[in-house]
Formats: structure tokens, C-alpha cells, sequence
């Protein structure tokens, strides 16, 4: 996860800090060493979105092209309760999901039918 709340705000991962999942409010912490891009971690769990997926480098430059506003936006289904984060989701309500692993046509199909007015944007070298 690249954004957490801190103080209400929405705030990239840096060493020492601790913020507030903006999925289900628990804590994260902050993960900012070497070998991995810095996010943000759940304490007692692994994440609360069963569409999560490790963020490469190649995710984040990405969501990067957009505004912070439109990054991690949290989605709700009013009807089934069900919550997910699109990667980006712009004013004119279009959601783009950036995947760079597989997917089975199950989970696409899922992501699809709840986030509805949405484009993939797809690097497949390695599995396509």
C-alpha cells in the first residue's frame, strides 16, 4: 500500500511513522528498507483487500502519472458492503488497474464487474 492516513491525510510510508489503513482503519507501520519499494504494512495481518497484490517498481511509476487524489481509491459497494482499492480512479469516475502479474479470468472478471467503468493497463513480458 502506498498511501495510509496519518492525521487524516493520506501519506506515502516513511521510516518511523505509523498511520491508519484507510481500507478497514487498523494500524500499519511504515516499511522503508533496501531491498523493497517503501509501503505501508498491516501489524497483525497481511492486508484486508483480497485484491491486493505486492506493488512493483514498475506499479508504482505508473500511479505515479496521477494525482494523489486519484491514487488508492477506496470503492465501496453499498449494496454488498464489499471494499476495494482501484489504483486510480479519475473524476470522471473511470477506474485503471495496473497489473504486472497474472490474473485468472475468475479475479479479472470480479474486479471488472464490481469496479464496472474500467481499463487495464497490462505488462506481460514474463506471462502473457
Amino acid at each position: 500500500m502506498k498511501y495510509a492516513l496519518v492525521d487524516g491525510i493520506k501519506v506515502e510510508a516513511y521510516k518511523g511513522l505509523k498511520g491508519v489503513c484507510p481500507i478497514c482503519g487498523s494500524s500499519l507501520i511504515s516499511r522503508c528498507g533496501n531491498r523493497k519499494i517503501h509501503h505501508w504494512a498491516h501489524k497483525g495481518i497481511l492486508n484486508c483487500d483480497s485484491w491486493w497484490e505486492p506493488e512493483t517498481e514498475w506499479h508504482r511509476n505508473w500511479k505515479n502519472n496521477f494525482p494523489i487524489d486519484w491514487q488508492e481509491y477506496l470503492m465501496n459497494d453499498s449494496v454488498t458492503g464489499e471494499r476495494h482499492v482501484a489504483d486510480i480512479r479519475t473524476e470522471t469516475e473511470l477506474v485503471i488497474e495496473f497489473q504486472h502479474s497474472f490474473i485468472n479470468s475468475k479475479e479479472q472478471s470480479s474486479r471488472e464487474s464490481f469496479y464496472k467503468n474500467m481499463i487495464w493497463v497490462v505488462e506481460c513480458s514474463t506471462w502473457c
